[in-house]
């Protein structure tokens, strides 16, 4: 039995909490306000200021790739905590220059960019650091915390928006309360400069001048393969994460308070799923795990149709889509790291880690766009073929992957 001592304790506090405002800040706080920035900055009819706000999500993570492929090897370079602290004030900048002054669409867009490039060089750091320097035994279940994160940063993205609301009240949410909420994300700054430096990286005193020239000349089938199995489980997770809401609402009818509730089960199991898949990955290793999670992605993957159906089981049903839809992605963030050497495992990571993640965000963009040429009564088979199809390919990928767990640990 390994047991942490308390400046591990305090690495897992910080990467995890840092973590979780990357994603708040970047998405969830973006969408938890969407009705107020559509009808505040993109004016015309609903579905075009609908389209406006999640067009800047896009933005924002297509915008994280060349962030990733600037700071990653800067991270190598200079050390993880230097590009945690710049891209912590970077990615948290723009968003409180929108809370602060009325900005239009185009500068809306322009401060996304920014946002979304130095996201890409947070995670160079945040996605590193904990997996690289924990002993092995708790590699695993803190492996998880790559997925865990979507259902920690919509918890406290409701707990915010609720609190505000209550402060403020519906009608001045609209003027102001958003705007607080937007100021929220200075949360990132203290938990990425209270962020230590690797004791991997201080150990490694190898110094590579061009990190992506050494990535695409000597790890191009380890980068390939972290990219696509990051891209397969971030699709699987995009597939019911940020596709419920609407199933919800334009399938079973639901109220948006009920929305709220199913949508805060679905978030915690998914914190549970993802450290149980990361914690066993470490006994039956990586590969293992992301294989028996494409199984069960299969096996479960007519519960969208239940769920259509059934509307009175919807929370025991949502609980089986939340876990079986990160499960056996627990293991991933272990994976994509353990592929890589110190002296280029930011440039690596990072990269593998946001390619996947843009990968992941187009598939509810392609289901949405086959709804609105069909039927929206077509959203239940949709969500369950895709499913499948997701399922099959991590299977398949998974298998002709090799086994990374305790890689770190046997570098030289």
């Amino acid at each position: 039995m390994s047991y942490l001592t308390k400046s591990e304790i305090k690495l897992i506090i910080l990467n995890f909490m840092s973590y979780t405002f990357l994603v708040y800040n970047y998405s969830v706080l973006l969408v938890f306000n969407s009705p107020y920035i559509s009808e505040l900055l993109f004016k015309g009819s609903y579905i075009f200021s609908l389209l406006g706000v999640y067009a800047l999500v896009l933005i924002d993570v297509i915008m994280r790739v060349p962030g990733a492929y600037i700071l990653g090897p800067i991270s190598d370079k200079y050390g993880r905590k230097f590009v945690i602290r710049i891209s912590s004030i970077g990615s948290a900048l723009p968003l409180v220059i929108i809370a602060l002054f009325q900005v239009n669409p185009l500068i809306l867009i322009l401060l996304y960019i920014i946002q979304g490039f130095f996201t890409g060089g947070l995670s160079a750091g945040i996605t590193v650091i904990g997996i690289e320097d924990l002993p092995e035994r708790h590699r695993g279940w803190f492996s998880g915390s790559g997925f865990a994160v979507g259902g920690s940063a919509y918890l406290i993205a409701s707990l915010i928006f609720f609190s505000i609301l209550k402060f403020t009240g519906n009608a001045n949410y609209l003027n102001i309360g958003w705007r607080i909420m937007f100021l929220t994300s200075l949360l990132v700054l203290p938990f990425g400069f209270l962020m230590p430096e690797s004791r991997k990286f201080r150990e490694n005193k190898e110094r590579i001048k061009t990190p992506i020239r050494i990535l695409i000349s000597y790890y191009k089938r380890k980068f390939i393969l972290s990219a696509s199995l990051t891209a397969l489980w971030a699709s699987m997770n995009a597939l019911a994460n940020s596709l419920l809401p609407n199933f919800l609402y334009s399938v079973n009818h639901f109220t948006k308070v009920q929305i709220t509730e199913m949508s805060l089960i679905y978030s915690v199991m998914t914190i549970v799923s993802a450290f149980i898949g990361g914690e066993l990955s470490e006994t039956l290793g990586r590969k293992r795990i992301s294989l028996i999670g494409g199984l069960l992605g299969i096996i479960f993957s007519p519960t969208f149709i239940l769920l259509a159906n059934l509307r009175n089981f919807a929370p025991y049903l949502i609980a089986i889509i939340g876990f079986t839809s990160v499960f056996g992605g627990g293991g991933i963030m272990a994976y994509v790291n353990e592929n890589y050497p110190t002296k280029i495992r930011s440039t690596g990571v990072s990269l593998s880690w946001n390619i996947g993640f843009l990968v992941g965000n187009l598939i509810p963009l392609l289901i949405t766009t086959v709804l609105y040429n069909t039927s929206i009564s077509l959203f239940p088979i949709a969500e369950t073929t895709s499913m499948i199809i997701l399922g099959i390919i991590i299977i398949i990928v998974s298998l002709i992957s090799h086994e990374t767990k305790g890689n770190i640990d046997r570098e030289k």
